[in-house]
């Protein structure tokens, strides 16, 4: 794998541009980035979500072993503080490409609940020894470190002391494969019923 950064982040963001259309979803990237890498679209009835896709190349955890003998690799991504505490009417999705040697693993995680896992990870460590993370208001730029520990085989994932598993390699409800609708082939063109909740973006 070559070491261009550019090139690497470009990767990842159409790894995931990928399997969203395979999900069904028509993919519209802004023409100026202000925040949001891509907005998905269900046709059928042009519900949007916001999609933030971050790329982070994964690296061996030194001397770490579990009882079940499975390799741990951590990757670490670039957060903006901002974006993960404004909620916004149409929800952001991160999508979060973890890069092995010849493969991806990839974490979907609505906003809403990244946040929730960051607010109760500061809580808990600031009555906990040891460095501290700092809170929003005590800090001084909008960059949050994400690191997030994986072990491939187990499809165990940790990050913010909680984990991560049921977020690792599966999609919310709110990102259901779109089936049928414009662009479909055969008896399967027409729309299709939509889930529960579709009407509410804020979902």
């Amino acid at each position: 794998m070559v070491s261009k950064r550019t090139h690497f982040g470009r990767a990842g963001e159409y790894y995931a541009m990928s399997e969203l259309l395979l999900r069904g979803w028509n993919v519209a990237v802004p023409v100026v980035d202000v925040g949001d890498d891509a907005f998905v679209i269900d046709d059928r009835d042009k519900t949007t979500r916001r999609v933030q896709v971050k790329t982070a190349k994964a690296e061996p955890v030194e001397g770490h072993t579990e009882s079940s003998g499975a390799r741990r690799v951590r990757a670490t991504f670039n957060l903006s503080r901002q974006q993960l505490r404004t909620q916004q009417p149409i929800e952001l999705f991160y999508m979060l490409l973890v890069r092995l040697p010849a493969s991806w693993k990839f974490l979907v995680i609505p906003r809403r609940d990244l946040f929730q896992m960051r607010e109760a990870y500061v809580a808990v460590a600031r009555t906990s020894p040891g460095r501290r993370p700092r809170s929003d208001g005590d800090a001084t730029t909008d960059t949050l470190i994400f690191a997030v520990d994986v072990e491939p085989e187990t499809n165990v994932a940790h990050g913010w002391g909680g984990a991560l598993d049921r977020y690792l390699d599966r999609w919310p409800d709110e990102l259901w494969v779109v089936e049928g609708g414009p662009g479909s082939v055969g008896s399967g063109s027409a729309a299709e019923p939509m889930p529960p909740s579709a009407g509410d973006p804020s979902r």
